[in-house]
């Protein structure tokens, strides 16, 4: 079994695929909540406030870290723990929850994911005009006009 100095640590590593690398608020799970555009612990926990980010609204057995592992089907605790079981268990959810778009996208190099878009509702074609054509009777050989002898200093024109 890997040797980590702190399962809870490693979760939040797999789970931001890299991307939260300090304990940003005080802990690990605020810095992953952080990451993701949740600002404010629930009922004073990061733990629920994650959970509830990720559409789990109540404890599983009366905790809320096994309702965690069941969201990744975990079933068991690995060393005693369900952190730990987190740790070697959990998957790279989706991209990050912070708004995709350009300018507003706070996730850092690393942890960003999705492929940039248009972000806003779907704008009405605008018509191609029609180009006209060239005039059907202009010999392009014959044209009076000698490209050849304009000046090749631009800017003097």
């Amino acid at each position: 079994m890997p040797d980590f100095s702190s399962a809870i640590q490693e979760y939040v590593r797999v789970v931001s695929s890299d991307a939260v690398t300090y304990p940003t608020g005080g802990s690990w799970l605020s810095a992953l909540c952080i990451h993701n555009g949740v600002t404010q612990p629930t009922g004073g926990s990061w733990l629920i406030a994650w959970c509830n980010y990720l559409g789990i609204t109540e404890p599983l057995d009366g905790a809320w870290v096994i309702a965690l592992a069941n969201y990744y089907s975990i079933t068991t605790p690995v060393g005693g723990t369900w952190w730990m079981a987190l740790a070697l268990g959990a998957t790279p959810g989706p991209g990050p929850g912070v708004p995709f778009i350009w300018g507003q996208d706070t996730n850092t190099y690393s942890g960003e994911t999705r492929i940039w878009s248009f972000a806003g509702p779907t704008p009405t074609p605008t018509p191609t005009p029609t180009p006209t054509p060239a005039p059907s009777n202009e010999n392009w050989e014959v044209v009076t006009n000698n490209w050849e002898v304009e000046p090749d200093n631009w800017e003097a024109i």
